[in-house]
């Protein structure tokens, strides 16, 4: 049985042929799958499949799996996907080697069905909270925008006024070093609250 079309998409990287069975084995009924056994072909199909998910072999010929995170990492269109490696070396320093590579999270090898569908489960739910917060900050956007349509001089009022939010946050302390966040809100939602005052 395979997953349905509209289920999240998940890479798997490793050179031995027999883990990608595994995992196959494992993800395929909730899952599409793609897989890859080199880090080079990992980063293609990353970057035309966009997955949901990476789940990449740190020890691998040619390009570690750490050095396969980094270049991911480091491109704009594949940032934003979690990577999670499936590998063997499970002592701290190596953990620490991955997440610095930009990982986030381990599973140690031999694989546990229940412990790999748990944590694949669980950063997929991860993803789907920041697509929702991102599709929030956008509608705000976009009925900020809708209010300044009503007329040319309201139109700039509003984006005047939301200038000034994002000032007023960054004075009272709620800039980047308190996670910034209150601040990018407050600039969005200004030209909301103008245009609904007006």
């Amino acid at each position: 049985m395979t997953a349905p079309a509209y289920a999240p998409l998940i890479l798997a990287v490793d050179d031995e042929g027999g883990n990608l069975l595994l995992l196959r084995q494992i993800l395929q009924r909730q899952y599409r799958l793609l897989f890859a056994k080199d880090g080079e072909r990992a980063i293609e199909l990353a970057r035309t499949q966009s997955p949901d998910l990476i789940l990449l072999d740190v020890m691998m010929p040619d390009v570690t799996g750490h050095e396969v995170c980094r270049r991911l990492k480091s491109d704009p269109t594949t940032s934003r996907i979690p990577v999670i490696f499936v590998t063997a070396l499970t002592d701290a320093a190596d953990e620490i080697a991955g997440f610095e590579a930009g990982g986030v999270d381990y599973i140690g090898k031999p694989l546990s069905p229940p412990i790999v569908l748990a944590r694949v489960r669980a950063h997929l739910s991860l993803v789907r909270l920041e697509d929702l917060k991102e599709t929030r900050l956008q509608i705000v956007q976009r009925l900020g925008l809708a209010a300044e349509y009503k007329d040319n001089e309201t139109g700039l009022h509003v984006i005047r006024m939301s200038h000034y939010a994002h000032l007023l946050g960054l004075a009272a302390g709620l800039g980047p070093a308190s996670g910034g966040r209150r601040v990018r809100c407050a600039h969005v939602a200004a030209p909301v609250q103008a245009g609904l005052a007006g």
